[in-house]
């Protein structure tokens, strides 16, 4: 097995911010997995992880849609206090209402989920080339390498941002990166993106570079999602 499948089998209780990502790359392939988010929640209401508590909670809204009430109640209840206020009043209507219909879409940091039925607010293309900037921005100033840029977009729930600096990374350096071919193979394994992993070895393939034994061991397991 590889590194990361080997390390998947323990619970990353010496490292949260690990077991955060871990998660949140399973949330991408298993929305409905509501032990899953249940573990996010609790896991954000630890301080080094209260920022993505909010990103939990809409993550958790948006995949049990009208349904589960009492559930969300429960746990939005159990952590409300955690919450800021913004937050706290959003989710309480969220809530009430069981549903989003009337509110704005607001992206919480964490939130990997799309929701389809709130208030869409349409950013024109230089809002979103500005966002892009921005988020750039923040990772060149704040790391200096594309491993801890690709950890934080995972942790903030941009998991296409991640994936992609690691495979410009993957198919702009010379020689074998093993750290960021485990980095992007833990992306793919745990989102279970296969047309991206297809996609990707078929440009390293063009480029003349061999896949590896645990690249060929991702691609086997991808076989069944």
């Amino acid at each position: 097995m590889t590194s990361f499948l080997l390390d998947s089998n323990t619970n990353n209780v010496k490292d949260p911010l690990n077991h955060w990502r871990r998660l949140t790359l399973h949330v991408t392939a298993f929305p409905n997995d509501f032990a899953n988010h249940t573990q996010r929640i609790m896991l954000a209401m630890e301080p080094p992880l209260q920022p993505y508590l909010s990103g939990a909670f809409q993550d958790f809204f948006i995949a049990l849609g009208g349904t589960g009430h009492s559930l969300k109640e429960k746990m939005f209840h159990l952590a409300s206090p955690l919450l800021e206020v913004f937050s706290r009043k959003y989710f309480l209507q969220w809530l009430e209402e069981d549903s989003d219909v009337n509110l704005d879409c607001v992206r919480f940091a964490g939130s990997t989920l799309v929701s389809t039925n709130c208030k869409k607010v349409l950013m024109t293309e230089d809002e979103k080339r500005r966002e892009a900037e921005l988020l750039n921005t923040f990772l060149d100033e704040n790391y200096d390498n594309t491993i801890d840029k690709a950890r934080y977009c995972i942790a903030y729930g941009c998991i296409d941002k991640a994936r992609e600096l690691l495979e410009a990374d993957l198919l702009e350096s010379k020689g074998l990166q093993y750290s960021t071919e485990q980095e992007l193979l833990t992306i793919y394994y745990y989102s279970q993106n296969k047309k991206a992993l297809d996609d990707m070895s078929l440009k390293l393939l063009e480029m003349n570079k061999p896949l590896s034994k645990d690249w060929e061991k991702i691609q086997q397991l991808a076989k069944e999602w």
